[in-house]
């Protein structure tokens, strides 16, 4: 099992909340929380604690077991977070792209 950084982005996204919002919710630096997203250091069980409660999202949402498909699932992921940000038109352009993504990742 791993800690699946991109729906981490992707919960805070939603959220609405930057960087420095999570790190100022989570109480730790903006460069450690910047480090726990990228990837770029251990995450620790009590800033996962405090990550799932600030993101109002179980444990188990971040949590998976590791696939050769998880890199894509995870950046399907991150673009459906984003299309929910574009306008009418913008997800009309794009909403097909992601319904074909999610099929080959479904396979």
């Amino acid at each position: 099992m791993q800690f699946n950084y991109y729906k981490l982005k992707a919960a805070r996204n939603l959220k609405g909340y930057s960087i420095e919002e999570m790190a100022r919710r989570i109480g730790i630096d903006v460069h450690a929380y910047w480090r726990i997203e990228s990837d770029k250091t251990q995450l620790k069980v009590h800033h996962l604690l405090k990550i799932a409660t600030v993101l109002e999202q179980p444990i188990s949402y971040f949590v998976e077991e590791n696939e050769p498909i998880t890199d894509v699932v995870n950046r399907v992921t991150e673009l459906r977070v984003l299309l929910e940000r574009l306008d009418d038109e913008g997800k009309i352009q794009y909403s097909g792209l992601l319904q074909s993504l999610e099929v080959v990742c479904s396979t």
